[in-house]
């Protein structure tokens, strides 16, 4: 009985521990471009952006503004460092397109987006 005692809370602890030692991986966005058809468009220009979030305490401001293009599968991959909303713009000739997109810790969040 002393034994279990002193057991679990041992158990607790090192349960506590282990979970905090977790390790996170990149925020990644996969967009892919197609048209209204849906057929997917090579060679857009793919552009994740966000320039207007100011940290209150320090007054610095955050700027993402990362471009690819749609590789031939009309798919761009974005990994960032951390969770972050941001404005997506596509382009191709004259078609366009604009939305956003919300990325998740260790997580890959996709979004298809039509230009017209």
């Amino acid at each position: 009985m002393k034994a279990m005692r002193y057991l679990l809370p041992l158990l607790f602890a090192a349960l506590i521990g282990w979970s905090s030692c977790e390790k996170t991986s990149p925020a990644e966005a996969l967009i892919t471009v197609t048209d209204s058809t849906g057929k997917r468009i090579p060679g857009a220009v793919v552009v994740l952006r966000q320039d207007s979030v100011v940290n209150p305490t320090t007054g610095a401001q955050a700027v993402i503004n990362e471009s690819k293009l749609s590789d031939a599968a009309g798919q761009a991959l974005f990994t960032f460092k951390l969770e972050a909303v941001l404005n997506v713009e596509v382009d191709k000739g004259t078609l366009s397109a604009r939305d956003y997109i919300r990325l998740e810790q260790s997580k890959q969040v996709t979004k298809t987006i039509i230009i017209r």
